[in-house]
């Protein structure tokens, strides 16, 4: 059958290349919400007990880091990691929020504006299983339980909701073979009962889950915690029972879709330069502040060593990551420890009640994502530092598939 479809699909131009049916592996795409590259670069000098990611960078082809796309945040990565396009392009541009409506906000995968990864495959006949992936309400996906909620709890969803907008009958299925996973939240251990049962019982050609625990950890504690690293060591835990459930003619590609970093307090730059008297536009968004105006570039360039205000973001690079903001002639990123708020008005800088985060700009120094791929033919190595756009064009080579961009 996949034989079939795919060869219309050649004829139809919808997809080119190999033939699904000479695809060499199935795939799992395992992705840990907020696992900064730093946690496995650094992991001896941290004290990270990880035996199984360590075990996993001694057989995988893995990058020495992943720039991420703007804005550095969960949903807009994700849906990146699927269809090798910046968030302007693909039209995610934050996480979902609000009523779990598909009509509303970025629940929906209706909302992509471009190709994903999923609709490619599902043409081409092949099957796919996803646990709490981001924007897959609606998605072409056989086996889903979506990332949905009506409610929370940290970064566990409702199983309720989960169970509204996924695969009628799942949840009650695995529930029915997995006493224990009948439990209020879909949390990161029901994540992975559902993945491991998934593997088992339906065999999908490609696996999607999203751990998202460690994510929440940082957010409260802030990253390389000791809290955080025992979620990091936690997490390798259930990448353990995952990999034990693995069955052997499947690739492993393990991601993350964002670094993290420790925030002390808030700088509303917008308050400073009205009391040092610039009327000039300050613009304030996704880890950065932007101007097209000379006297207020010139005031953010004073303040670049005062502490607030960090390294300015070169012409090139910006458009590069973020083309609507090539009217720009000035922008920054903040200085360490420091994120820049918005406020026109109140004191200078502020308290947070979260010690750490993420959303600032992809080229910060070290603030990276990850990228590992494991699996029958995969040859170990590095691969130097990558982008998080040429991830889709890996897994499509895992797949032994061609999809279109448009």
């Amino acid at each position: 059958m996949k034989k079939i479809l795919a060869a219309s699909l050649l004829a139809a131009g919808l997809c080119s290349g190999t033939p699904a049916l000479a695809a060499p592996h199935r795939l799992m795409l395992l992705s840990i919400d907020g696992l900064d590259w730093r946690y496995i670069r650094d992991r001896d000098a941290l004290g990270m007990k990880i035996p199984n990611i360590r075990k996993l960078l001694a057989r995988s082809l893995y990058a020495d880091g992943v720039v991420g796309v703007w804005p550095t945040i969960t949903w807009p990565s994700h849906t990146s990691m699927l269809t090798g396009m910046r968030p302007d392009q693909h039209g995610i541009l934050a996480n979902a929020s609000g009523a779990p409506d598909p009509a509303l906000s970025y629940w929906s995968a209706k909302k992509i504006k471009v190709p994903t990864l999923t609709q490619c495959l599902a043409a081409a006949g092949y099957t796919i299983g996803a646990v709490n992936w981001p924007v897959t309400v609606d998605a072409p996906i056989n086996w889903n339980l979506p990332e949905v909620y009506a409610h929370r709890d940290g970064d566990s969803s409702d199983m309720e909701t989960v169970d509204r907008f996924g695969t009628p009958g799942l949840v009650a299925e695995i529930g029915g073979a997995l006493p224990s996973f009948n439990h209020a939240w879909l949390d990161d251990r029901s994540r992975t009962q559902a993945v491991i049962y998934i593997l088992k019982q339906k065999k999908p050609d490609l696996m999607l889950v999203h751990l998202a625990e460690l994510d929440s950890e940082e957010h409260a504690e802030g990253p390389f915690t000791a809290h955080a690293k025992a979620v990091v060591e936690r997490s390798d835990e259930l990448v353990g029972d995952i990999l034990n459930a693995l069955p052997k003619d499947y690739d492993l590609a393990l991601v993350s879709d964002h670094g993290f970093e420790q925030v002390g307090h808030i700088a509303n730059l917008k308050v400073m330069a009205a009391a040092d008297g610039v009327t000039g536009a300050l613009n304030i968004a996704g880890g950065l502040v932007t101007t097209a105006d000379a006297n207020a570039a010139a005031w953010l360039r004073a303040q670049s060593s005062k502490g607030e205000v960090g390294r300015e973001i070169s012409h090139d690079e910006l458009v590069k990551y973020a083309p609507a903001l090539s009217g720009a002639v000035a922008a920054f990123e903040p200085a360490p420890h420091v994120m820049f708020g918005s406020a026109a008005s109140g004191p200078p800088r502020a308290t947070t009640n979260e010690k750490g985060n993420h959303g600032f700009w992809p080229m910060r120094p070290d603030y990276h994502s990850i990228f590992l791929l494991s699996g029958p033919g995969v040859k170990p190595g590095k691969l130097g530092p990558i982008e998080m756009l040429s991830i889709e064009a890996r897994l499509e080579a895992a797949l032994g598939i061609n999809c279109p961009k448009s």
